[in-house]
């Protein structure tokens, strides 16, 4: 299971970076980033979708890993 989890946080990790400027577009009303120049390269949905699936991979990594340096 860590290893399946380990691979979706690395390959979401790797999709987020390639398309640094959509994610400053999406959190542009959160944090204070400018997005820079250029076209939009994926849609609003898809980096929320994207995000979403890097968080939960990491967060379940975390759970499984102190789970198991406490058991």
């Amino acid at each position: 299971m860590l290893v399946v989890l380990s691979t979706c946080s690395i390959l979401s990790a790797a999709w987020l970076v390639l398309h640094a400027r959509d994610v400053t577009l999406v959190l542009r009303y959160i944090l204070p980033l400018e997005p820079g120049e250029g076209r939009r390269l994926t849609s609003f949905r898809r980096v929320c979708g994207v995000l979403t699936v890097f968080g939960f991979s990491v967060v379940a990594e975390t759970f499984i890993v102190v789970r198991t340096a406490i058991a």
